[in-house]
C-alpha cells in the first residue's frame, strides 16, 4: 500500500504544483468525488428533475427511469469518478496507467467539468429552459476546472495532444446528451410534445 502512496505522491509532483504532499492528493480527490456526487444528486433531485425527464421534454422523448437513472445517475457518477482518480492520481488505485492516459482523463475530466456547465446548463439556461436541475452547483465545477488548469499545468502541458483528446471527448460528451436522447424518439410509444421554451415543463413529464 506504501508503494502504491508513493507512486500516486510521484504522479501528483510531475503533473501539478503539489509536490508530494499526501494532504493535497487526498484533499483535491475528495473535493473532486464530492462536487460530482453534489451536483448529479441536484440533477436527480433538484427543481426541475430528474434531469433525464427534464431533458427528454426539451427533444419531446418519455425516458423512462429504469434507463435515466444508470446512465444519467450511476454510471455518470462512477465514470466522472474513476476520470478524477485517473487525473489526480495516475493510478485506478493499485494499477498505475501510463502518464499519457492521466494526460487523457485530466483533459476529459476538465473538459467534462466545463462541457456540463455551458451546454447542460448555462446554454439551456439562457434559451429558457427553466428550471434546469443541477445548474446552481455550475459554478463550483467551473472553479474546480480553473483550479485543474492553474495547478496541474505541468501535466497538462506534458500531455500534448493526449491532454486535447481528452479535453474534446470530455465537451464531446455532453454535447451528444440531447441528440442521443432525441434518437430515442424511434419508440414511437416514447414520443411526446416538445417542451417550448420559457413555459412550463410539458405535464407529462411528472415533474411538479
Amino acid at each position: 500500500m506504501k508503494m502504491d502512496i508513493d507512486r500516486m505522491l510521484d504522479h501528483l509532483s510531475e503533473f501539478s504544483i503539489f509536490d508530494h504532499s499526501i494532504l493535497a492528493l487526498f484533499l483535491i480527490l475528495g473535493i473532486s468525488f464530492a462536487l460530482t456526487i453534489f451536483h448529479t444528486l441536484q440533477e436527480l433531485k433538484g427543481p426541475g428533475g430528474p434531469l433525464w425527464r427534464n431533458f427528454g421534454a426539451i427533444v419531446g422523448v418519455w425516458v423512462p427511469n429504469w434507463l435515466g437513472f444508470p446512465f444519467f445517475f450511476l454510471i455518470l457518477t462512477a465514470a466522472l469518478w474513476l476520470l478524477a482518480l485517473v487525473a489526480i492520481t495516475g493510478s485506478l488505485v493499485i494499477y498505475p496507467v501510463q502518464p499519457k492516459y492521466a494526460a487523457v482523463a485530466l483533459g476529459a475530466l476538465i473538459g467534462a467539468r466545463l462541457g456540463d456547465t455551458l451546454v447542460s446548463h448555462v446554454l439551456l439556461y439562457l434559451l429558457r429552459y427553466r428550471p434546469n436541475p443541477g445548474l446552481a452547483s455550475t459554478p463550483l465545477y467551473f472553479i474546480e476546472a480553473v483550479f485543474f488548469i492553474a495547478t496541474f499545468y505541468k501535466g497538462l502541458t506534458a500531455g500534448g495532444g493526449f491532454t486535447c483528446v481528452g479535453l474534446v471527448i470530455g465537451v464531446l460528451f455532453f454535447c451528444l446528451v440531447l441528440p442521443s436522447l432525441r434518437s430515442l424518439r424511434i419508440v414511437k410509444s416514447w414520443r411526446r410534445d416538445r417542451w417550448p421554451p420559457g413555459e412550463h415543463l410539458p405535464a407529462w413529464t411528472g415533474i411538479p
